[in-house]
Parts: structure tokens; sequence; C-alpha cells
């Protein structure tokens, strides 16, 4: 069960308040149209107006809650890595000629519980992943830096100095909706910064296992085990 944090109390101690205000506000102008169109029924002019900015007012607030809860649902996605964090134990064996299967069993931490497995080709290959960065201005509110592994990549270069757009791509595990939308309009926002990182290369083996880290700057792996092709 994932821990309760700051971000998301906080998310929903305000979105708690904004639909109590939006709700009495709505209350009080619908009893405000009703008193000016029934005959007889005690209305002072310019009520309904009053009312209506009160409203008006109100729902920023509510707005604030869910664009707090949104962040909260989006950063869920993401393992906290603001100190080297284990992320799981990788298991890689030769599938072919060229080919390795990667196998990676998360921590308990990890926010994916499922196996994330896929094959790559190449002489080379890596794991990358997504991280995103918030602002120190913010995180009090109780945002954390994470990443989450997204793909294998591989490549024929056994120097391991290939350029990120000449490689081969295998896709692991996709964003859930929630951190995907926030990934889409990142580049609108100051206080977030997402990007890429991978580990180093590793050669082909025909068995190869390691315990996989995110540090801040990207992956690094330790290997306990490997048997030469």
């Amino acid at each position: 069960m994932a821990e309760i944090g700051r971000l998301e109390i906080f998310a929903a101690l305000v979105l708690l308040l904004g639909l109590v205000l939006c709700a009495r506000g709505s209350w009080r102008l619908i009893r405000a149209i009703r008193a000016r169109f029934t005959y007889g029924a005690p209305y002072r002019s310019g009520t309904i107006q009053d009312r209506l900015f009160g409203l008006l007012l109100e729902i920023p607030v509510l707005l604030l809650g869910a664009a707090l809860a949104f962040l909260a649902l989006a950063e869920a996605a993401f393992q906290p890595n603001e100190s080297a964090v284990r992320v799981g134990q990788i298991e890689a064996r030769r599938s072919g000629w060229a080919k390795v299967s990667v196998r990676l069993v998360p921590d308990p931490f990890y926010p994916a519980d499922r196996v994330l497995e896929g094959e790559i080709g190449g002489a080379r290959w890596a794991v990358a992943g997504d991280f995103i960065t918030w602002e120190p201005g913010i995180k009090w509110l109780g945002l954390r830096d994470g990443h989450r592994v997204r793909s294998l990549i591989g490549t024929n270069d056994t120097t391991g100095t290939t350029p990120a757009g000449r490689v081969e791509r295998t896709p692991l595990d996709p964003l859930p909706a929630a951190a995907a939308r926030l990934f889409s309009v990142a580049r609108h926002l100051r206080f977030v910064r997402v990007h890429t990182e991978t580990s180093s290369w590793f050669p082909l083996a025909d068995r190869q296992v390691m315990i996989l880290y995110a540090i801040g700057p990207g992956y690094l792996a330790e290997v306990v085990s490997e048997s030469a092709p």
C-alpha cells in the first residue's frame, strides 16, 4: 500500500475546502435566484450579483485542490531518488545472435509491482528511464524528485559512444495516464523538469545478474554474477 505523504494530505484538505466553499456558494446563489423570481419573497437588489461574485472567488480554491491532487497522482508513478535508491534486480540472458532478453524484478518500494521484461538487439545494451525534478521552492508541498524505468536501448557500436538518436529502443513500461499528461505539459511549467537518463552500456553475455540503482544523474548497475559468451 502506497504511503500517504504531505502532498496527498495537503491536496485532500484544499480540495475538500474548495468543495465545501463552492457547494455553499452555489446554494446561496440558488436561494437568491429563487427569491428574486418568487412573488412575495424578500429580496434585496444586487444579491444575485454578489452571490455570483462570491462563488467565482471560491472556484480557484477548488481548482487549486484539483491541481494538487493531479500532481500527487502523477508523482506517485515515480520512485523517489533524491539519494541513491535500489530499483530492483536485473537478469539478462543471450536470446539469439546479437540479442539479449532482459528481466527486471522491481523492489517493493518501486511504483510498479510487476516484472518488466523485454528483448533488445545490438552489441551493447542499457536501461533508460524518465526522471522528474521539481524546483526547490515548491518542494515544501511534499514533492520529491523521482524516476521510472521506461525502456531498453541497444546499439551495434562497441565503443559505447552511440548518440541517443541512433539506438534501438524496446519499451518496458508505459507511463500511467496522469504522469504522461504531466510530461506532455511539462515544457510549459517552470517548476518541473523532465528528462531521460540511461545506465552505462553493458556488453552481451550468456547471463548477467545485476542490481540496478537510481542515482541523481541516472542509473548505476552493480554486477552480481556474469557468464562470458
